[in-house]
């Protein structure tokens, strides 16, 4: 288990005083038997935040997929996408699942902390579902709409700067005629693992939280939703991928291919069992059942969609988070491209 800035968002979870016993996984599923060449690098490295975005990463390990198709994955926790991009970097992660937004800046800048760096999303993660990423207040709280909290200059905490809470709460701003200027961002060293104690003692004034922190907050602390991010422009909004450095990328294709298609598997299933998401994240990122049975799930698109990707890097340049840029980066030039794709 890990601790401070790497302690795992489902080690929060339960740390803020729900325990509950481990649940079992479903029984393996079958996948037909797939010929052709072996992969060339048959253990890899996924660093994954553990949260309900990743449910077809779990899933897919948890039915054995992975391993139907002769990969062994190694699933390391990490508590933001960001913090993968050194592993990257240094080969001790093959892959990345997290929220596009690091991800793309560092394209922008070809270096991540004064190295260099080429990215490739090869797949989509998730795509936002009412209740899965929300900003929470606490019930005594004097805020009770987000343009409160906005003419208030109230301090929202974020995961990181620079990040996706900068878009997502940019946007729900924006429809209610107000900037992400107008609240005062609050960026804790622990990033989300800090937010539900800082919300509950009053060191901010609202949290965005995802699962399962949000529903571990409500249990533990009565925290409420003051405003579900799936609405608007945000709607069905594409939050997380899975990516790889260029160079490993291409010089390893079929056991990306391997990868991609056990994933697709997982993901097939996740957007269809619940309860196989439940018992994977149980499984996988120690979040307690009682958590685990009652937090909101997001959505698991099977396909890459080339115009719902360039939301993201769109929002990224409306709400300020790249600037000196002259338009929105063209997530299309950074797309490994997928049988499937869709768009261009």
């Amino acid at each position: 288990m890990m601790t401070g800035r790497l302690l795992s968002l489902a080690a929060a979870a339960a740390g803020i005083g729900i325990a509950a016993a481990l649940a079992g996984c479903s029984s393996p599923g079958r996948i037909p038997a797939v010929a052709g060449r072996p992969p060339e690098q048959r253990v890899i490295t996924v660093d994954a935040v553990p949260a309900a975005e990743e449910g077809g990463l779990y899933v897919a390990q948890a039915q054995g997929f992975f391993a139907q198709f002769g990969l062994t994955v190694k699933i390391k926790s990490i508590t933001g996408a960001e913090l993968g991009i050194p592993d990257l970097q240094s080969g001790r992660a093959q892959l990345v699942a997290g929220n596009y937004v690091p991800f793309i800046l560092a394209q922008m800048a070809g270096s991540f902390d004064r190295k260099p760096v080429s990215l490739r999303i090869i797949a989509a993660g998730a795509q936002i579902r009412p209740g899965s990423e929300a900003l929470y207040v606490m019930p005594s709280s004097r805020f009770q709409t987000l343009a409160e909290l906005a003419r208030a200059h109230a301090r929202i905490g974020l995961d990181a700067g620079n990040d996706a809470g900068g878009v997502l709460v940019g946007a729900l701003l924006a429809q209610t005629g107000y900037r992400l200027g107008d609240i005062r961002q609050v960026i804790p060293t622990a990033g989300f693992t800090a937010l539900p104690g800082m919300l509950s003692s009053g060191q901010v004034d609202a949290a965005w939280l995802p699962q399962p922190i949000g529903e571990a907050a409500e249990q533990r602390y009565g925290a409420l939703p003051v405003a579900d991010f799936d609405q608007g422009s945000l709607q069905d909004f594409p939050f997380t991928g899975y990516l790889g450095s260029t160079p490993w990328v291409v010089a390893h294709p079929d056991t990306v291919a391997d990868f991609l298609q056990a994933l697709s598997e997982g993901q097939r299933l996740a957007d269809t069992d619940r309860a196989a998401v439940e018992s994977a994240m149980v499984q996988y990122t120690d979040v307690p059942p009682v958590i685990a049975d009652t937090m909101a799930i997001d959505s698991y698109p099977l396909e890459m969609d080339v115009p719902q990707l360039q939301r993201v890097a769109d929002s990224m340049y409306e709400f300020g988070l790249t600037p000196g840029a002259k338009a929105p980066y063209r997530v299309a030039s950074m797309i490994q491209p997928e049988p499937g794709l869709t768009g261009g």
